[in-house]
């Protein structure tokens, strides 16, 4: 099992932030390789919420297990090429007028001891890829618009507030 763990300060009051976090179906605006989101029973919000996610060569269903309003949510992930399932923790720590963010991830891969094999190379890859991560998600709430273009161009954000 893979566990990866990143972290963002956002300058906006909790509330801003979780205005945008908790509204599932705009994941979208802030994740650039989903084209599209959309819930299937038309609960948008709180465990039991089922988010489909489009993405260029698979989709992704996801089923929030848990839901503290205004805090963290937790969802479990299935569809993604070589990950048998994968949850996310998303927490928010309100510090002042800053909001410090955190994901929490834990993947498993598919194919048993021989998926295994394949943690190591897959966790460099990802943990390459997360310090700017996060980016979009702080350009998007702290202009309230999506980022345009590569978010390898954003800077890399600060992990702690």
């Amino acid at each position: 099992m893979l566990h990866l763990k990143s972290s963002v300060c956002i300058e906006a009051p909790a509330t801003r932030v979780w205005q945008c976090l908790s509204k599932v179906e705009t994941i979208d605006q802030w994740v650039p390789a989903i084209r599209y989101a959309h819930c299937e029973t038309g609960q948008t919000r709180g465990a039991g919420t089922v988010r489909n996610c489009e993405l260029e060569r698979f989709n992704v269903r996801e089923e929030f297990l848990e839901w503290e309003e205004g805090r963290s949510f937790r969802y479990r992930g299935t569809g993604a090429p070589m990950i048998a399932w994968a949850t996310n923790r998303w927490t928010l720590e309100p510090m002042g007028e800053k909001t410090l963010v955190t994901s929490e991830a834990e993947l498993v891969v598919k194919g048993g001891f021989l998926g295994r094999l394949l943690e190591p190379p897959m966790y460099l890859a990802v943990r390459l890829g997360l310090p700017n991560s996060l980016a979009p998600l702080k350009y998007y709430v702290e202009t309230g618009k999506p980022f345009e273009g590569n978010p390898r161009h954003l800077p890399v954000p600060d992990a702690v507030c």
